[in-house]
């Protein structure tokens, strides 16, 4: 009895020293894996890349999807998963597509993709980049013709993000559209594993990407819509990088021993709008430059702002195509803005409405104190986003607003094309001439006629002065110490080429 006693002891000892090891070797492999973990306020509304319209989406669904088009670190455009485009008459652009590129279910990426993608995000209706496409044309397996109805001048920009994103034919047809959008199949540096609606989205690395595996194994987007939460994640460690920081928030990091506060180039300018279509002073373009010229735009960048901002001339950020650097930003000068004012009419001032987000506060209270110097006295109503946004929309918003823009195809386009003729949705400036300018630049593929036009509209814009020109923010980010990560200008969060060390 005691040699059998012995004998299960041996074996106890025996099977517990291999089942230590075998504990060690799963925490080896587990601590050798490079896991991501990006925090974002919003999450996803979908997994759909073709049945949205937002960033935080598109911040989780570049990494599962790829596009026709993307951009280079200087920010031209660059192949993806077309590898050439030109335009072969005014309303047919011809892309050429890469032969070797299977989504993560195996399905052939080809000119047939490229067809049903487009046509399944029209017919869909909620990103309407392309909506100016007549019909997709399969030259053959790996050439397609999109032609439009009338000339794009930026096609191949739009394909870049929203309006360029490849879907899977046969997974959609098999498996349904409500299948999709919660079991995203791409040809992307990441695989889909789990979404927790409100909580995180989970992906893993593609092996077998075509541009070569990403540097992580795991890449995980947690939703933390408190950026004091999300603050406090960054600091203990829980998160490695949190994005969309205020100027007030990356202030605070600035010194922390464990986080690095990263400011970025990013195109997304600000301004106030003012309504000229409405009875009163702002009807008067003295007026609307004299406004220009008694805003401290600088040194609103320099305190409230804490630096991170850069000013602009008119609408559009320097990167964008379109701008041009001879025009220069409102000279701060109250004793002009006095002038301009009494010329105009208004020698005390007036008072005028002024809405803007809650979030915004800080920077339109400081707006609304510069203006108090030159007698324009300035009622501030603050808001949540979406009441702002709805007033805007419907045209019950007060008479100046504060908004911000990110024309991400980087063309001027973008920045006008929504504001600046008489007949777009945000229109509150009425001018013939530059209807017909933006006809021109809208119209026309010749990047030389096309930038005489834009800088007509430019012209006009410190003219006439029916905006407030502001600023394009930096990009803020938060990362630890061990990440490597350069943000792009257009501010989606592509990870392919992030790397923990």
């Amino acid at each position: 009895m005691k040699k059998v006693l012995s004998l299960i002891l041996v074996l106890f000892v025996i099977l517990s020293g291999c089942s230590s090891k075998n504990s060690s070797n799963d925490g080896e492999k587990e601590s050798s894996e490079k896991e991501l973990v990006v925090a974002q306020i919003s999450d996803a509304s979908t997994m759909d890349p073709q049945n949205q319209g937002s960033m935080p989406d598109m911040n989780i669904l570049i990494n599962i999807f790829d596009t026709l088009v993307t951009r280079d670190e200087n920010n031209e455009l660059a192949p993806s998963l077309a590898t050439e485009w030109e335009a072969i008459d005014d309303t047919t652009w011809q892309f050429k597509l890469r032969d070797d590129v299977v989504f993560h279910n195996g399905e052939k990426f080809n000119a047939e993709t490229v067809k049903f993608s487009i046509e399944r995000l029209n017919s869909l209706g909620q990103i309407v980049e392309l909506r100016n496409v007549k019909e997709v044309n399969v030259v053959d397996e790996y050439t397609v013709n999109i032609v439009t109805e009338a000339p794009d001048p930026i096609l191949p920009n739009k394909t870049v993000l929203f309006g360029g994103v490849m879907v899977p034919k046969q997974y959609i047809e098999e498996k349904g559209e409500e299948h999709f959008a919660k079991n995203p199949v791409g040809t992307g540096p990441f695989k889909f594993i789990s979404w927790k609606k409100d909580n995180e989205v989970v992906l893993e690395a593609n092996g077998d990407y075509w541009r070569g595996a990403p540097n992580i194994d795991k890449l995980v987007f947690k939703t933390i819509p408190n950026v004091a939460d999300m603050v406090a994640a960054a600091k203990t460690g829980e998160i490695d990088i949190a994005t969309g920081l205020t100027s007030d928030v990356a202030i605070q990091l600035e010194g922390d021993p464990n986080l690095n506060v990263v400011a970025a180039d990013w195109i997304r300018t600000f301004y106030l709008v003012i309504d000229t279509t409405k009875d009163g002073p702002l009807g008067k373009k003295e007026v609307r430059q004299a406004i220009n010229h008694a805003v401290n735009v600088q040194q609103i960048i320099d305190t409230v702002l804490g630096g991170y901002a850069k000013r602009v001339a008119t609408l559009i950020p320097s990167q964008n195509f379109g701008n041009d650097s001879d025009i220069k930003p409102f000279e701060y000068d109250l004793e002009k803005a006095k002038e301009l004012l009494k010329e105009a009419g208004y020698p005390d001032g007036f008072e005028v409405d002024l809405d803007a987000a809650n979030t915004d506060s800080a920077i339109v209270q400081a707006i609304a104190a510069e203006l108090e110097k030159v007698g324009i006295k300035v009622k501030v109503n603050l808001m949540d986003r979406t009441t702002l946004m709805s007033n805007i929309t419907a045209k019950t918003s007060a008479p100046l607003y504060y908004l911000g823009n990110t024309g991400w195809t980087m063309d001027a386009i973008s920045n006008f094309q929504s504001y600046i003729k008489s007949d777009r949705r945000y229109n509150v400036w009425k001018n013939d001439e530059a209807d017909q300018l933006m006809d021109v630049q809208e119209q026309n593929i010749d990047p030389a006629i096309r930038q005489e036009a834009l800088t007509g509209i430019q012209e006009l814009l410190i003219e006439e002065a029916p905006y407030v020109y502001l600023w394009q923010l930096d990009g803020l980010y938060a990362m630890g110490k061990d990440v490597e990560w350069k943000p792009n200008v257009i501010g989606v969060l592509n990870m392919y080429n992030a790397s923990v060390k």
